[in-house]
């Protein structure tokens, strides 16, 4: 029964777009309603914080709705948040403290949602036989091209109708997506029997992915990158759009092409790629793609030869998503995934806005191309650890320690 699969494809895509819009909805509403850079970013903020608190301390709520009725109930808060936005601005009561408010909220209805369907992918996979990586792909394959998709959308959206009801057809978006995944997605059977209130749920949850060391050092791994990537492509990348380039559209297809080929990557290794060993799989994928995807632009080649490149180096990153997914799924028992999910989600996030700082900083003091050499440097050491570290080398193990010594066998 492939239903739960395609519910699930179905109900990421349409999520990913509302998310993807409302990245550039809100930020336009605010700069239309207010006119200051600061308090769109001051709500932008908000939503970030959102983000990673709803990642680092939502997991005990999915355990204690399931994933199913959390992934529902969190993308239909979304829709309420966001449609708030445009009515209550129409009757005058939408002030500033308040519109951040909504994002802070919006965030931390966004991070629980999107960890809720990732809980799902094994039991997925377990109900249709369909290889774990495969259900991974086809969870972040989708998730990655709506997501990007769904901000030329809202532009478009907002050019037709504006800013205001744009942010009504994000809402929409949302309890479609609820609507699909309440009737297409089974509920998971998670034996939550460990009980215990918030706090040792959540505590039990973080120990478990201390004490593995692969998936611990998945999360420090995605952590530091996560922040190269944010600083990189967040502040360098639209400098290097101004100084050399000159041409926001340059920027734009570089980004474009650079997408399309890190979804073809991860379509084409679900296809012929899971027999593979996936610990020489990532230590060649990190190899060429953290170092050259930033070095071919120290290079300033002309726009056609940097669009061809960063097109042929993403190809090597599309295996890195649907592998961690897999050792995700695989190394933690049910009734911690949620909560472990989460985390390794919130140490993605923290990361990112130090990135951007750092990045930021660098760019006014020592200016743009050394600050693309630190962090082409950063990055090339970054992709050193899967092939020094031995704990990476845990990737090929379906069984984690921490269960082994229970006894258990995932």
């Amino acid at each position: 029964m492939r239903l739960p699969l395609v519910g699930l494809i179905t109900a990421t895509t349409i999520s990913s777009v509302g998310t993807g819009m409302t990245m550039l909805a809100i930020p336009w509403f605010v700069l239309e309603a207010t006119g200051r850079g600061v308090d769109t970013a001051l709500v932008v903020m908000a939503e970030v914080v959102g983000l990673l608190l709803g990642s680092a301390f939502g997991g005990p709520w999915i355990d204690r709705l399931r994933p199913r009725r959390a992934a529902v109930l969190f993308d239909l808060a979304a829709a309420v948040l966001v449609f708030s936005i445009p009515v209550l601005h129409q009757y005058d009561a939408l002030p500033l403290w308040l519109l951040g408010a909504l994002g802070l909220l919006l965030g931390l209805s966004r991070a629980p949602g999107d960890a809720a369907r990732q809980v799902l992918i094994p039991d997925i996979a377990l109900r249709t036989g369909i290889a774990v990586e495969r259900v991974s792909t086809a969870y972040d394959a989708p998730n990655q091209g709506a997501r990007a998709l769904g901000a030329p959308i809202a532009g478009a959206v907002i050019a037709m109708l504006g800013a205001p009801a744009t942010l009504v057809v994000d809402a929409a978006s949302f309890v479609l997506a609820a609507a699909i995944t309440r009737f297409t997605l089974d509920e998971a059977v998670i034996d939550t029997a460990d009980g215990g209130g918030y706090l040792r749920r959540l505590g039990e949850g973080f120990r478990f992915l201390r004490n593995d060391r692969t998936l611990f050092a998945i999360l420090c791994m995605v952590a530091v990158t996560n922040g190269l990537n944010s600083g990189f492509f967040s502040v360098l990348v639209p400098v290097y759009g101004q100084e050399v380039l000159h041409s926001s559209f340059g920027v734009g297809l570089v980004f474009g092409v650079a997408g399309a080929a890190m979804v073809l990557s991860s379509i084409l290794f679900a296809w012929i790629g899971l027999h593979w060993r996936r610990w020489p799989v990532l230590v060649v994928c990190y190899l060429l793609v953290l170092g050259p995807r930033s070095g071919i632009f120290l290079l300033q080649p002309d726009l056609a030869v940097l669009v061809a490149g960063s097109g042929v180096v993403m190809l090597a990153f599309g295996p890195l998503n649907p592998i961690i997914g897999a050792v995700k799924a695989e190394r933690t028992p049910p009734q911690y995934r949620a909560r472990v999910f989460g985390a390794i989600s919130a140490g993605a996030l923290l990361g990112m806005p130090i990135g951007t700082l750092i990045a930021g900083l660098l760019s006014d003091h020592i200016g743009l191309v050394p600050s693309i050499a630190v962090f082409t440097a950063a990055s090339a050491v970054m992709s050193l650890c899967p092939l020094l570290f031995p704990a990476w080398r845990g990737v090929d193990k379906r069984t984690s320690p921490a269960l082994a010594r229970a006894g258990e066998v995932l």
